[in-house]
């Protein structure tokens, strides 16, 4: 389980890039613990958990696409394990991008509370600059000013914890 919970980042974003809908990335990314927890339960012996996860999660996205056959997307299993082997292939930097997440989320719970609010609308609640700027009463302009201002501020406060991160180790 220790293996799930360190790759559980990337597992989602594998899994939210192949199906683009926070929602239904959440069942799925739901479906594949569950799926875990009942082999791990049984004691069925599994190698490498992060592997065994995207291999659950690709066969769990090509039944989603598969159930969505009217939609216009297209998805075959060549194109699925494709882009599970490129997941695989940025494994060995895994430590690396979640030092990066920790930085940020350590620089999220520095900002003010407007600008995480803002960051919700746009990011959680996926609303358009328009929509978030009827949201706060504001102009899309000043929205999109806001954002981009609050990007640079965490980017900038992530590069400088993982300098001093750099320099500690």
């Amino acid at each position: 389980m220790t293996e799930f919970v360190a790759s559980r980042h990337s597992l989602f974003a594998f899994i939210y890039g192949l199906v683009r809908n926070t929602h239904d990335a959440e069942d799925i990314f739901q479906d594949v613990w569950m799926r875990l927890s009942d082999a791990l339960t049984r004691e069925v012996e599994i190698q490498d958990q992060a592997a065994w996860c995207r291999g659950t999660a690709r066969n769990l996205i090509l039944h989603y696409w598969r159930d969505r056959q009217n939609d216009k997307v297209i998805v075959d299993q060549e194109l699925l394990e494709l882009v599970e082997r490129a997941f695989a292939e940025q494994e060995p930097n895994r430590d690396y991008w979640l030092a990066r997440q920790q930085a940020l989320n350590e620089c999220m719970d520095t900002l003010p509370e407007r600008s995480k609010h803002l960051l919700r609308l746009k990011y959680e609640q996926g609303f358009s600059a328009e929509k978030v700027a009827e949201e706060l009463l504001q102009s899309a302009a000043s929205v999109l000013m806001a954002l981009s201002r609050v990007r640079r501020a965490l980017r900038e406060c992530a590069e400088k914890k993982l300098k001093e991160q750099g320099a500690q180790s």
